[in-house]
């Protein structure tokens, strides 16, 4: 499977970054087995998206003086006073402000469909969403893993694109290699 690198300059806490870094890494090495890792790579590819998620708001809640492109610094104190832990509160505030809007009218659902299947990390539960089966080898599928890592391009590459901390910090970005099918 090839790959992309994307400089992530969204990026606020860098011991976030450096380990969305490691987790890329082991992304890209459990890619490399082909469809052996299906779930593994989805679970990755739905952390990796959620921790870039989390950055902006991260930086919504501590960089008040910086602000956050895009973001208007009415929403971005009201986001600062939040407690925003989950992946699902995550998407939750991301769409109340709007922040991914110009992402495509779909990111907040497929996103949502993401979580429902990273939360399959638990075997005895059975992923929320319809038509996918109670049999792991059926619902971790290479379009489904495909799908995923898509999905995680599609976030990283938004937020570098609207959400860049200032270009006097760009040597501060991260680049981060991930499997691009």
């Amino acid at each position: 499977m090839k790959t992309q690198t994307i400089s992530c300059r969204f990026i606020g806490d860098f011991k976030v970054g450096d380990n969305m870094v490691y987790n890329a890494g082991l992304l890209c090495k459990l890619a490399e087995s082909g469809s052996t890792f299906n779930k593994l790579m989805l679970l990755q590819a739905g952390a990796i998206a959620e921790a870039a998620l989390w950055e902006i708001i991260y930086r919504a809640q501590n960089f008040n003086r910086e602000g956050v492109p895009n973001i208007s610094e009415e929403d971005r104190a009201e986001i600062e006073g939040k407690k925003v832990e989950r992946f699902k509160a995550i998407i939750d505030v991301m769409k109340k402000y709007k922040i991914l809007d110009k992402a495509g009218a779909d990111i907040y659902d497929e996103l949502d469909k993401l979580r429902e299947y990273r939360n399959k990390v638990h075997i005895q539960l059975d992923v929320k969403l319809e038509g996918v089966p109670r049999d792991e080898d059926k619902a971790f599928t290479d379009p489904v893993r495909d799908w995923a890592l898509r999905l995680n391009v599609r976030v990283l590459k938004f937020l570098t694109e609207n959400f860049a901390r200032p270009a006097d910090l760009a040597q501060f970005a991260h680049s981060i290699t991930v499997p691009s099918p």
